[in-house]
């Protein structure tokens, strides 16, 4: 605490320095010690007066200057504490001719000192204040602890402050006490001369007429702050519909404007107990916000005269009349006094009923409490402080009935909407389903056909096979024959030596066997072509077997012959893969898709391509095929869609959009496998696919 604010020189200082020694006064004026005496004497007055001139000329120009008693009233503490060279300069107001608590508005500290500003002390328990308040004259006390009566609580806050000596006068206006000026020296203690006495006094004075018209405008601007506020939640409600942010914003500006403590928004449910839904508080005071606790208190009978509009005001919770319950609830939530206005919507209907000749309107619904809690001290709640929050309850009610009306329409949208969604849904499944089955259809009786076309073909090919061989052993009959009947018959020999002239015999002998062996290899190939369209078609393999995957790709090149023009390179590499579990016929259908979309893609690219077919073992449980093409590639904002049912990036009238679809299904549906897309406008596109080795969806 020894740290100080340099003083700023005083008028009294000022003149004080200009006057000669008081040794030499005999000697330059020639005057008697009782006349020096008497001219010191009438010097100080002078000194004093135009000290207090001084002081009450920058006081008023202050007052001229504005109408905001905080600046004011800091003011006027900053030019006492400097004239006096006090520790701290406070001036206490009371809010009302009723309160009987000041309030500190203005302080100046000339140090270190603790802050003042803002404490509310109460009068009745304040032995030395209320001797202020009853005197008309200051109270100077050298020893402020010594004062008779101070109480525990009272010299508890004066040891914080670090009183040690206090010159305090009240400010009266028209015989009324409306505030307390305060002299606090903290380093010391100090003897008040009755010079300071009486500048305070004068001050005083002037200073209550300013804290009168500051009052005033105060309570003029506190009307218009009113009326804005009003304005303000009003706005609020019809530019949202949002009910979070309507009642947010009411309890921040109605504590902000209230200057209290804590102000909630208290919503019942069943049983009349609730949860406060919406808070606005200042520290140190806790949150109360969600389940404040049950009050047992609370009876359908209080709930009735809320509901008929009752305004409660309990200035002091433990001199209110209040049951004891109902104290010890408050209390446990450090509630001092309390000022509760109901939010009441209005019924469903108007319901009026003439009586006697005069319409009688049903009450609405309590639906909560707007509550405003102080925690620090008691107070006297005033009538235009609960004929706001009557209002601003009234328009929360509106908000809420909006707010509950909008919920309900957009519910009922949202079901209408969903409804919608999910008819159109379903109409989309139903179609897909339909065109996935036609296409199953078309797949599965192209199958049987093929399947068809490779038994017939097999069946006539196995006669020209099984033939060959006997054909090729009578040959060797014959052959055997002609050589006997050489060798035998000299006749016979020279007209086998003029048929082999006219016949060229020798050379038919030696080229039938090649014949033979030649007809032997169409015969095998014309078997192979057979196999490969049965594996393509894979009838005998309707439920999950392990097959070789590559089968299946060789068969679905075949199937696309004709497509594979001579500007197409073909690069098959295909990796060592293990037998796959999956239903053949629906992967050969996946293949025989991505193929013949790759071919389009490069046909239409109108260049020349290639086809590239890969084939690894990714994971130890995983293997990957993948597909790709050098054609034009798929833009990046419809790469997502390319699995969609009926989207195609195919020209009109050349595709169904179903092929990638049922690629998807096959692969992650029905197999538990994964199917990607990676693609760059330009540079072509690869399908990948990836199949589980152990497949449990068989």
């Amino acid at each position: 605490m020894s740290l100080k604010i340099q003083q700023q020189e005083t008028p009294w200082q000022r003149l004080t320095a200009r006057l000669p020694e008081s040794g030499n006064w005999n000697q330059e004026e020639g005057l008697s010690l009782p006349e020096v005496d008497q001219q010191k004497a009438i010097i100080v007055q002078m000194q004093q007066q135009v000290q207090l001139s001084n002081l009450l000329n920058e006081i008023n120009n202050e007052i001229r200057s504005t109408l905001d008693i905080e600046q004011i009233l800091t003011s006027a503490c900053r030019l006492l504490g400097q004239a006096l060279q006090c520790s701290r300069a406070s001036i206490l107001v009371k809010e009302s001719n009723t309160e009987k608590t000041l309030v500190t508005r203005g302080e100046y500290n000339a140090g270190d000192y603790p802050i003042q500003l803002g404490m509310k002390v109460p009068i009745t328990d304040n032995p030395h204040l209320a001797a202020v308040v009853s005197g008309q004259e200051s109270l100077a006390l050298t020893k402020f602890l010594d004062f008779p009566g101070l109480n525990a609580q009272t010299r508890k806050i004066a040891e914080t402050l670090e009183i040690k000596s206090m010159l305090a006068v009240a400010t009266r206006y028209q015989g009324e006490v409306n505030g307390i000026i305060g002299l606090h020296q903290c380093d010391r203690e100090r003897e008040w001369t009755d010079w300071e006495r009486q500048l305070l006094e004068g001050v005083a004075s002037q200073l209550a007429i300013a804290i009168n018209q500051a009052k005033l405008y105060s309570k003029t601007r506190r009307q218009a702050e009113r009326e804005s506020l009003l304005r303000l939640i009003g706005n609020q409600i019809r530019s949202t519909l949002d009910l979070g942010t309507i009642l947010q914003t009411a309890v921040r500006e109605v504590r902000q404007w209230l200057q209290c403590d804590r102000v909630i928004i208290y919503q019942f449910e069943d049983n009349w107990q609730g949860k406060v839904v919406v808070e606005d508080m200042t520290v140190p005071w806790p949150s109360i916000l969600g389940d404040m606790g049950e009050d047992k208190c609370f009876r359908g009978n209080y709930a009735d005269l809320y509901q008929q509009g009752r305004v409660k005001a309990i200035n002091d919770i433990f001199n209110a009349g209040l049951e004891p319950c109902h104290v010890d609830f408050l209390d446990s939530l450090q509630v001092k006094a309390n000022l509760i206005v109901p939010i009441v919507t209005s019924g469903s209907e108007e319901n009026l009923l003439a009586t006697a000749g005069s319409p009688v309107k049903f009450p609405g619904k309590l639906w909560g409490l707007l509550i405003a809690h102080e925690c620090g001290d008691t107070r006297n709640w005033q009538r235009q402080e609960m004929e706001l929050l009557s209002q601003l309850a009234d328009q929360m009610a509106i908000a809420i009935q909006q707010a509950e009306l909008y919920s309900q329409v957009r519910e009922a949208a949202v079901k209408s909407q969903a409804q919608t969604q999910q008819l159109q849904a379903a109409m989309q499944e139903l179609r897909s389903t339909q065109q996935q089955l036609i296409q199953t259809e078309k797949m599965s009786g192209l199958g049987q056909m093929v399947a068809g076309i490779a038994h017939e073909i097999n069946n006539a090919n196995n006669f020209i096979h099984a033939n060959l061989f006997h054909a090729q052993e009578y040959f060797k009959v014959l052959n055997e024959a002609i050589e006997l009947c050489g060798n035998a018959c000299p006749e016979a020999a020279e007209a086998i030596v003029r048929i082999n002239e006219e016949l060229e015999l020798d050379y038919v002998r030696d080229d039938f066997g090649k014949l033979l062996n030649s007809m032997r290899e169409g015969s095998s190939r014309i078997r192979a072509i057979v196999m490969t369209l049965r594996n393509f078609s894979r009838l005998d393999h309707a439920e999950f077997k392990a097959v070789d995957l590559h089968e299946g790709l060789e068969s679905s090149l075949l199937m696309l012959q004709n497509k594979l023009k001579s500007n197409i390179k073909i690069d098959k590499q295909y990796g060592n893969l293990p037998p796959v579990k999956c239903h053949a016929g629906q992967i050969n259908q996946v293949f025989y898709n991505l193929i013949d979309n790759a071919l389009d893609a490069i046909a239409w690219a109108d260049k020349p391509g290639e086809l590239t077919i890969r084939s690894w073992q990714s994971e130890p449980d995983w293997v990957t095929i993948s597909v790709r093409d050098t054609g034009s590639g798929i833009p990046a904002h419809i790469q997502d869609k390319i699995f969609d049912p009926f989207f195609t990036t195919k020209p009109v009238g050349k595709g169904t959009g179903l092929g990638l679809s049922v690629c998807y299904q096959v692969i992650v549906q029905a197999h538990g496998g994964r199917i990607r897309c990676v693609s760059q406008v330009g540079e072509g596109t690869e399908l990948i696919v990836e199949l589980p080795l152990t497949n449990q969806k068989g």
